[in-house]
């Protein structure tokens, strides 16, 4: 598979919640580092289920693919927009039908057809005012 073609897998993945599939494209020991929350997690198991409980809180989230460029590293970088509505309580956010609407970054670093680790860059401020409308 070439480097367009796993992240083209990657966000079908994210937009039929095929969690099983975003887990097999990770190395073993693949790590994802949520940059705007100063979290990483490892292993392609463990991505899943971060992703799992981020679509119960956003069931219709869907991420769309905006830009993308290689590197003949192995690494691809991708502007995305994630879309979605809050549906079930984050914490002390009760869902009101709060829409959210970002502009993102993944940066994937890959190793023949498996991802080594992403970082996804996404703005936070935007994210809790786009939370806290009523």
């Amino acid at each position: 598979m070439n480097l367009k073609g796993i992240a083209g897998v990657l966000y079908d993945a994210y937009n039929s919640h095929d969690l099983g599939t975003v887990a097999s494209l990770y190395e073993i020991d693949g790590a994802h580092q949520d940059i705007a929350m100063g979290h990483q997690v490892v292993g392609g198991d463990a991505i899943a289920a971060g992703l799992k409980k981020f679509f119960a809180w956003f069931p219709d989230a869907k991420w769309e693919p905006l830009r993308q460029m290689c590197d003949a590293d192995g690494s691809i970088v991708v502007t995305y927009r994630l879309t979605g509505t809050l549906q079930a309580q984050m914490g002390p956010v009760i869902p009101t039908g709060q829409k959210i609407s970002l502009r993102g970054v993944h940066v994937l670093f890959l190793r023949q057809d498996r991802i080594v680790s992403s970082e996804d860059y996404w703005d936070a401020a935007t994210f809790q005012k786009q939370l806290n409308k009523a």
